[in-house]
């Protein structure tokens, strides 16, 4: 539970006097002779998290953004003000530790009803348990930044954190959080300020394995009864002759795909992740943990009947109907053994983007047993719709087959807030931006009756899309 101190102000806006209770704050800080952390939520005017990103980001500085344009929700955040990397298989249940700690030592002031208001916590974990690269980012990365925005509906809020040490000025604290408040609620975004990714040369890709020939090294195990599905991703990397503009693209995507979650993730010495992610892993609010499974692809058709058509298929096809049902009784199992039983699963419908179509289905738990989300994320991650099933079999014919570490991709994005509310995505559907580089992920699910070249051709759906949103082009063949 968080320090609470008398008059703390329970609801604030850019005019709040915060002087009177800082100095209280700074006053019990020296008494307990160790740091704290003051979070005040502030309500704003208009804001985009994603505009004012791309108006404040400074090169390789930690950021993480998400939106679902259809959800009228977005977040972003940037700055470390206290974080923490994690390796191991027991990555999640020492970030529930470290971030309990922390919410445990954090002053709150201002109103943060609304998921995302107060203090906030946001994680970045790669699809592997643990760091196979120097170049890879941390298995497991968990921040408190400096500032955070959000909006919900026509509501806007800036969070912002500090640090009060021992011999912390509260005039000065004051001040550091009345200019960011200024800072941000009164900005003027520039009209235009990064390049037209369009404009980038991009040149022909480097593929990290031959697919084909994996996709069918992997049936021959499931053949030999080893496991029922095992998911192989692609990468391609393309060359650039300049840096890509990663909020310029975030835009295009959340323009393009609404139903999906937009996101960018970033932390230092790890380059930067952009996509548009249909995968919503876990959803806490209250003791209701929301999860879903989605498996199972087929493209959009070009009329109503043709798209009706595709969709029917995908629904009553037995390969696809055999490989959801992998997915949704592997995502069951997982959170019975966490204690999480009587789960609802709702009835499979489409889901239906921009390019492709998938089957999804909605699954929902209530938990009376005090279940934390780092603890659900645990037992879920990676469900069969990454990495395959059964785990144990699975996920070491990944790493065998495919010929470099996934890092983000298919791993985990999202934050969560000091009442236990939180929001997790999987960061698949992206691309990694480096200084003159591009890697673009997509992967597919194999299961008995799939065909190598099938599965080619599903991934290159997505990387396609992808590839066409961030460069202007839709095929592989070389520089535009």
């Amino acid at each position: 539970m968080n320090v609470r101190i008398r008059n703390a102000p329970t609801t604030c806006n850019q005019d709040t006097k915060l002087l009177p209770y800082l100095e209280q704050l700074c006053k019990e800080v020296r008494t307990i002779g160790e740091s704290r952390f003051f979070s005040v939520t502030t309500e704003i005017g208009y804001s985009d998290p994603l505009a004012i990103l791309e108006s404040i980001h400074q090169s390789n500085e930690a950021v993480c953004y998400l939106e679902r344009p259809t959800n009228e929700f977005s977040i972003a955040c940037g700055e470390f003000l206290a974080d923490a990397k994690f390796e191991g298989l027991d990555r999640f249940k020492k970030a529930k530790q470290w971030s309990k700690n922390i919410f445990k030592k954090t002053f709150v002031a201002g109103d943060h009803k609304i998921p995302g208001t107060g203090p906030t916590m946001f994680m970045a974990a790669s699809f592997e348990p643990t760091k196979y690269c120097v170049d890879c980012p941390p298995s497991l990365q968990i921040f408190l930044p400096r500032w955070q925005v959000l909006r919900k509906g026509g509501l806007h809020y800036l969070i912002s954190n500090i640090k009060i040490s021992p011999d912390s000025s509260p005039k000065n604290l004051d001040a550091e959080l009345y200019s960011r408040v200024w800072k941000l609620n009164g900005m003027r975004f520039a009209l235009s300020k990064a390049i037209d990714p369009e404009q980038v040369t991009v040149g022909k890709p480097i593929e990290n394995f031959h697919y084909e020939y994996a996709v069918q090294k992997a049936l021959e195990e499931i053949k030999a009864g080893k496991l029922s599905k095992v998911v192989l991703a692609r990468q391609l990397t393309f060359q650039t002759n300049q840096e890509l503009p990663p909020f310029s693209i975030a835009h295009a995507l959340r323009d393009r795909f609404p139903d999906c979650y937009t996101f960018c993730l970033s932390t230092p010495n790890s380059g930067m992740m952009v996509g548009a992610t249909p995968e919503m892993l876990l959803r806490a609010s209250g003791t209701v943990l929301e999860t879903e499974a989605v498996a199972g692809s087929a493209p959009r058709g070009p009329s109503a009947g043709r798209d009706a058509h595709w969709g029917k298929t995908l629904l009553a096809r037995k390969k696809e109907v055999h490989e959801h049902r992998v997915v949704i009784d592997s995502i069951l199992r997982r959170l019975k053994s966490i204690g999480l039983e009587n789960c609802h699963e709702g009835k499979p419908r489409l889901l239906r983007l921009a390019n492709l179509q998938h089957v999804r289905t909605p699954l929902r738990v209530e938990s009376h047993n005090n279940i934390h989300p780092f603890d659900a994320l645990s037992a879920l991650h990676p469900t069969p719709a990454m990495g395959g099933s059964p785990r144990e079999v699975a996920l070491p014919l990944v790493r065998k087959l495919e010929n470099s570490p996934r890092g983000w991709y298919s791993g985990i994005t999202g934050w969560i807030d000091n009442r236990g509310r939180g929001e997790f995505v999987v960061p698949i559907r992206c691309g990694k931006l480096s200084q003159k580089s591009l890697t673009l992920y997509a992967g597919a699910g194999v299961v008995s009756g799939s065909s190598p070249a099938q599965e080619k051709v599903e991934t290159d759906w997505k990387l396609k899309a992808m590839l066409d949103v961030i460069t202007g082009k839709s095929d592989f063949s070389g520089e535009k």
